[in-house]
């Protein structure tokens, strides 16, 4: 087959904010099956750390601007012109959309749907656009695939009618999430957090990943418990996080906050292994690949509520309540000062068989 994928979402993978779910899940269907054809269709040129097997062609359709409908306009007639030329046998939507204009049959690839939660942070005319368009999508796409359980209810409850056609895939977790032996841990306090204890949270500077109540929670936990903990924020700045990284400027624990804006694969793995506890704080993700990372590298995880950290943990994380900020600073503290819990965490953990299943992505 000649299969053509919208990869330009791949241009914003990255490990700590995304966790590379599409470059991961694209790349391992582009190896794993030879026997097909591939041309991956970018908005812009990719980076040269994207390497690809002898059966990738990639394409550059350049666009100007990234506002909604220039990226809207790019889908449905620069790209789906091109499609028709290139021949292609199937069509594959790695950021949740595909060309409505195209007669290309189409698989659509779904790994958030935050915005029908009103999660933090996304203007309200996007979340109606993505709102709107989305059912479009679904109703147009021969398969819908999605990352999780916690989506795929999501997806029914949104759009019922593609119960037919709706399948599951887990994400692989990196091989590199492992656990680290006492002198490896101290090495990575020693460089990253003045070797002491912290807490690590891994994702964007971006209010859906509630980092301002986080602040005021650890505040507490300082106040209550005098201790040295740090707290690492590790993910890359976002326009939407400016009020957040102004807000640690004038913040009174701000020496034993650390900013990890770019970590490669292996960085963030120690990081994530080396932490004392791990926190998960988006409620509206799709699928927690924070916390199946932590559990991966045997660190303890507490998370605010929520189905895609329920599906990850389940009774191995210790949750909070999202409406109450002293039930997350409870929470923080409770851990620090309980080795026990720390150790029944650790004890009910469930490690993931991750033999992801690329060729759902493309077979009917």
């Amino acid at each position: 087959m000649r299969i053509g994928v919208n990869a330009s979402c791949l241009l914003q993978d990255n490990p700590a904010d995304t966790g590379n779910i599409a470059r991961d899940l694209l790349s391992g269907l582009c190896r794993n099956h030879p026997e097909h054809s591939f041309i991956l269709f970018f908005d812009q040129s990719p980076p040269a750390d994207l390497s690809w097997p002898a059966n990738v062609t990639t394409v550059v359709l350049p666009i100007k601007g990234n506002q909604e409908w220039r990226r809207y306009i790019w889908l449905e007639w620069k790209l789906a012109g091109v499609l028709k030329k290139h021949q292609l046998d199937l069509f594959l939507g790695m950021d949740g959309r595909v060309p409505l204009r195209s007669k290309v049959p189409a698989h659509l690839l779904i790994t958030d749907m935050g915005f029908l939660h009103g999660a933090a942070g996304i203007p309200a005319a996007e979340q109606r656009s993505l709102k709107k368009n989305l059912i479009r999508y679904i109703r147009h796409a021969k398969k819908v695939i999605v990352v999780s359980a916690t989506l795929q209810n999501d997806v029914l409850q949104y759009a019922p009618e593609a119960a037919a056609k709706l399948t599951v895939i887990k994400p692989a977790v990196d091989s590199s999430y492992q656990p680290l032996e006492w002198e490896a841990r101290e090495e990575v306090k020693e460089t990253y957090a003045g070797r002491v204890e912290y807490f690590a949270v891994v994702g964007r500077i971006h209010p859906r990943n509630n980092l301002m109540p986080l602040l005021k929670a650890f505040s507490a936990l300082k106040r209550r418990l005098h201790s040295n903990m740090k707290l690492l924020l590790i993910g890359s700045q976002t326009a939407a996080g400016e009020e957040i990284t102004a807000a640690l400027a004038s913040y009174k624990y701000r020496n034993d906050v650390v900013l990890l804006p770019d970590t490669d694969q292996e960085t963030l793995a120690k990081l994530v292994a080396g932490a004392y506890s791990l926190l998960y704080l988006p409620r509206f993700d799709g699928v927690a690949m924070p916390v199946y990372a932590a559990i991966q590298s045997d660190v303890p995880v507490i998370a605010l509520e929520g189905a895609a950290a329920r599906e990850a943990g389940g009774d191995a994380v210790l949750f909070a309540d999202p409406d109450s900020l002293e039930d997350l600073a409870d929470k923080m503290c409770l851990l620090y000062k309980d080795e026990e819990l720390r150790s029944r965490l650790l004890g009910k953990m469930k490690k993931a068989d991750w033999s992801t299943a690329f060729g759902a992505l493309i077979t009917d």
